[in-house]
């Protein structure tokens, strides 16, 4: 079921009561950014509602990709880590919490992922918290998309050649799981995270990731057989093939839809061409030749979150 509330009106989330419950919010950039992270004044409404519920609550991360910067700076960039004193809340970098192996099936040859045992043995829900963007590589980054955060390796870029196997085996092994979606801002015309954030002033409630997704996909006018990662998860029977499968408010969705619209820049069509070639991807990221590439880019540019 989907729940749509409007800023400033009630909120009624239907929140699990007395339980170990995870919360991931999408951190991707260093400090918080309009339509790119999720919001820490959404984001603490979300964990005062599961704390007046008797919950154990944790916020997870982990480290930002290849390394660009440390989860401890985008959760301390967002003031997480003094959010979680004042609440009561652990607030933990997956990336030095203990892993285990998730199995990802890919074709005759199934790939063992690093993933974190806390999510597996602690806790008996999840909660993802991801901002609806369009991305430059997988089209869109809703909630299925905000899980690929929870791979504890800042090389996770690595697997990306597996992606759609692999974001869809991340949302299966987690314990029930569902969304609610920042919507204050949405990201449109590119993303992750550069782009033109649209103020909508919603939060969105999902009873599963698939539901939700399916769901975001209508609310932004975007047609899911078109994205490689959610037309594989369809596939599966993961995101619900149609939107009437899943009940909604259709007034509320026509209120609020709008045709979202993705502009990728040369150097990301660029990009977009190692995306999913293992080969190419070391090449360019890990290689010497990679690394000396990369090196001197960031030296001219600067890293992304300067």
């Amino acid at each position: 079921m989907i729940r749509v509330f409007a800023e400033g009106g009630p909120l009624d989330l239907p929140l699990p009561r007395g339980k170990r419950v995870a919360v991931k919010p999408n951190l991707t950039f260093p400090r918080f950014r309009p339509g790119v992270t999720t919001s820490p004044e959404v984001l603490e409404q979300v964990l005062r509602l599961l704390l007046d519920n008797s919950n154990q609550v944790w916020v997870v991360e982990s480290d930002g990709g290849y390394g660009a910067w440390s989860c401890e700076q985008s959760l301390a960039g967002h003031g997480l880590f003094e959010m979680g004193r004042r609440l009561g809340v652990t607030v933990l970098n997956l990336s030095r919490a203990p892993a285990t192996r998730l199995t990802v099936p890919h074709g005759d040859r199934p790939v063992a992922l690093p993933f974190p045992a806390f999510l597996l043995d602690s806790i008996d829900v999840f909660i993802s918290m991801p901002v609806p963007k369009v991305h430059c590589m997988t089209g869109v980054s809703l909630a299925m998309k905000n899980q690929w955060g929870l791979i504890p390796d800042p090389l996770r870029l690595h697997y990306h050649y597996l992606f759609d196997e692999a974001v869809l085996e991340v949302n299966r092994c987690l314990p029930a799981a569902r969304a609610i979606v920042d919507g204050t801002y949405v990201l449109d015309e590119n993303g992750p995270m550069m782009g033109r954030a649209l103020r909508k002033g919603l939060l969105i409630s999902a009873d599963s990731i698939g539901e939700c997704d399916r769901y975001l996909c209508a609310l932004m006018g975007i047609d899911p057989g078109r994205i490689p990662h959610l037309r594989h998860a369809m596939a599966q029977g993961f995101v619900p093939e149609s939107l009437a499968a899943i009940e909604h408010d259709p007034e509320l969705l026509e209120r609020y839809r709008y045709q979202a619209i993705l502009r990728r820049t040369l150097r990301q069509r660029v990009t977009g061409v190692f995306f999913r070639s293992r080969i190419l991807t070391r090449l360019m990221y890990t290689s010497w030749l990679g690394r000396a590439l990369h090196a001197v880019f960031y030296r001219v540019v600067g890293r992304p979150q300067t």
